[in-house]
């Protein structure tokens, strides 16, 4: 048994003597930094982002404007106050488009009943019931 233990002590003496050579300062300061950012980067993706909806979006564009438009003369120079009205007036205006586009590319939301789709185009799905039940007789 000790033969078997040198033996593996020799084979791994042997194999210390073969390592890979050290890699050059350069590449190993490129891979760190790498590493760094990497990680950094990792770090930042993971900060929640606040949500925001559409509504929320026009009621800031109406909050710039009437902002300026009430406290323009307080407020002092007239481009500060150009500024926060032309965000406002963007940002209403945008929000408004994109709540359009929104509601236009959005098809009729599809009813489901216990995990299926329910059918309510189909004829005399939309009567009453009891429209239904005196055609029957």
């Amino acid at each position: 048994m000790s033969s078997k233990l040198e033996r593996d002590i020799e084979d791994v003496l042997a194999k210390i003597e073969r390592f890979p050579p050290k890699r050059s300062l350069r590449s190993r300061i490129r891979r760190r930094l790498a590493n760094i950012l990497g990680g950094a980067g990792e770090a930042l993706a993971s900060i929640p982002k606040p949500q925001m909806s559409i509504g929320q979006v026009l009621l800031l564009g109406i909050a710039l404007i009437v902002i300026a438009w009430v406290f323009g003369d307080a407020l002092g120079s007239g481009s500060l106050v150009k500024l926060i009205f032309g965000a406002g007036i963007a940002l209403f205006i945008g929000a408004f488009i994109f709540s359009l586009r929104r509601q236009s590319a959005s098809r009729r939301p599809q009813k489901m009943w216990r995990g299926q789709a329910m059918d309510l185009d189909r004829p005399g799905g939309s009567e009453p019931w009891w429209k239904r039940w005196r055609s029957r007789r």
